[in-house]
């Protein structure tokens, strides 16, 4: 099984944005948050060349770089992680039956911070943004949390929340299971299965025997 973090384990994702809001405003730029949430899942630096095309006139005299680095001591300061009610229990009994995967967008220190704090030992393979040259919607996160697993495709299944995660796990071919964390649920219409809540999710999860049991 593959997870996604932000809106999928731990309720973050207001963190990022706020973090990312102070930076830019520290720049006086001002952004629109919604488009932080839209865009979970992408590369930080990714969703920073976009807030850039949108709100300034020449992106170009930006340091993104520093940007990122501003951004990550940001959220690292202000960020107060919340696991999902359920969802380190869900995941220690999951363990006992399946391979785990973390895949994220964040950076690298954000991610492993976390999951070094709140799930010490639960996850086989963590895939960060750092890690792919190409972050989500592409597949290339998944694909690469695929081969560390050393499974195949048909054997995975994919938790997502956003949007461009759901596209990239379809891209890569893996069936996708979505929550609809801070989005509407039309966003994430795409995924082989929507699932309303976390309480629902956690049940649905436990109740699986193998992955197959998803997309038939």
């Amino acid at each position: 099984m593959i997870f996604d973090m932000d809106g999928v384990l731990t309720d973050s994702m207001p963190y990022h944005a706020q973090a990312m809001e102070k930076v830019f405003n520290g720049l006086g730029i001002t952004i629109d948050t919604q488009d932080i949430y839209e865009r979970e899942g992408e590369k930080t630096i990714d969703v920073v060349n976009f807030l850039l095309e949108k709100g300034t006139d020449d992106a170009s005299v930006y340091d993104r770089k520093d940007i990122v680095d501003k951004y990550i001591a940001k959220f690292g300061h202000i960020a107060q992680i919340k696991v999902f009610e359920g969802m380190k229990e869900c995941l220690q009994i999951l363990k006992t039956n399946f391979l785990l995967a973390v895949v994220s967008g964040s950076d690298k220190p954000i991610v492993y911070d976390i999951m070094q704090n709140e799930f010490p030992g639960i996850f086989d393979v963590i895939v960060t943004g750092d890690d792919v040259e190409r972050g989500k919607p592409s597949p290339d996160p998944y694909l690469k949390a695929v081969a560390m697993l050393k499974l195949r495709k048909d054997e995975c299944i994919v938790v997502e929340n956003a949007p461009m995660g759901v596209d990239s796990a379809l891209s890569a071919g893996i069936c996708c299971i979505a929550v609809p964390t801070y989005l509407a649920p039309e966003k994430l219409s795409r995924a082989n299965l929507l699932i309303p809540d976390h309480r629902e999710l956690v049940n649905y999860l436990l109740d699986l025997e193998t992955t197959s049991n998803v997309c038939l």
